[in-house]
C-alpha cells in the first residue's frame, strides 16, 4: 500500500480529500494526450534547469499534479484555521492548523514522489514522509538521509561526500525549481494560500543553498545530547 492521505475540514464542517500515490508513474509524459490549465504547460515559466523538452513533455510533471490543487484553493486566505489529518499506511497525523501549512506538506509530498527529475531526488524523503515537519526537522530528514546514502555509497566502493557539497548543490537545483513553481502558481491563485505554502520551500532552499554549515549548525544543540 503506497498511498497516503490528505484530509482537510473546515470550521462550517466542508471537507477535502487528496490522495497521493507515491509509487505513481514517473513518466514525465503520461498527461500529454490529456487537457490542462495553460500555467501547466512545460514552456509556461519553465524552470531555467529544467532538461525535459515541450517537444516530448507537454505539460510540467509537477505543476500538472498542483492543478486540482490550486484550483480548490484559488482563494482560499493563507491564514484560515483548518483541521488537518493525514492518514499513511503505517500511522495517522492530526493538526490544527493553518491552510498554508496543510499545503505545505502536501506539496511537498507530490514534489518529493512525482515525476520532475529534480524534485523526484527527493523521493526518499516522500518514502518516510513526515506530514507538517517543521524547519529543524526537515534539516534533519535531509541531511540524514543524504549521510545514510554517503555511508551506502562508501560501502560501494564510491567516494562518500561527507561535507555535504553535493547537497547544497541540490539545494541550488531545487531552489530554481521552488521559485518557478511558485511563479505558475501564483497564475493559478486569486489569494495567498497556494502561493505561501510554495513560498515555504523557496524560503528553506534558500537557506541551504546559502550556507549549509550554517543550517547544521541549528541541530547541533540537540544532536550533542547523545549518540
Amino acid at each position: 500500500m503506497s498511498e497516503i492521505i490528505y484530509r482537510l475540514e473546515r470550521s462550517d464542517g466542508s471537507e477535502w480529500c487528496y490522495r497521493v500515490d507515491i509509487h505513481r508513474s514517473r513518466d514525465p509524459a503520461r498527461h500529454n494526450d490529456e487537457a490542462h490549465p495553460d500555467w501547466t504547460r512545460l514552456e509556461c515559466r519553465q524552470c531555467e534547469n529544467c532538461p525535459l523538452n515541450a517537444r516530448t513533455v507537454e505539460y510540467c510533471p509537477a505543476a500538472i499534479e498542483f492543478a486540482d490543487i490550486a484550483r480548490h484553493f484559488a482563494d482560499s486566505p493563507s491564514v484560515e484555521r483548518i483541521r488537518g489529518r493525514v492518514d499513511t499506511p503505517a500511522r495517522s497525523y492530526l493538526k490544527e492548523c493553518d491552510v498554508q501549512e496543510f499545503l505545505r506538506s502536501l506539496f511537498g509530498l507530490i514534489m518529493a514522489s512525482g515525476a520532475c527529475p529534480i524534485l523526484s531526488r527527493l523521493r526518499p524523503l516522500a518514502e518516510f514522509h513526515l506530514p507538517f515537519a517543521t524547519l529543524e526537522e526537515t534539516l534533519y530528514r535531509m541531511a540524514g538521509t543524504y549521510l545514510v546514502r554517503q555511508y551506502l555509497d562508501r560501502r560501494e566502493g564510491e567516494a562518500p561526500d561527507w561535507d555535504m557539497e553535493g547537497l547544497q548543490e541540490l539545494h541550488r537545483e531545487l531552489n530554481t525549481v521552488n521559485r518557478a513553481l511558485m511563479e505558475r502558481v501564483r497564475l493559478a491563485s486569486r489569494r495567498d494560500a497556494n502561493i505561501n505554502a510554495m513560498q515555504n520551500f523557496v524560503s528553506i532552499t534558500t537557506i541551504v543553498e546559502m550556507d549549509i554549515d550554517a543550517s547544521m549548525n541549528q541541530l547541533l544543540g540537540t544532536l550533542r545530547q547523545g549518540l
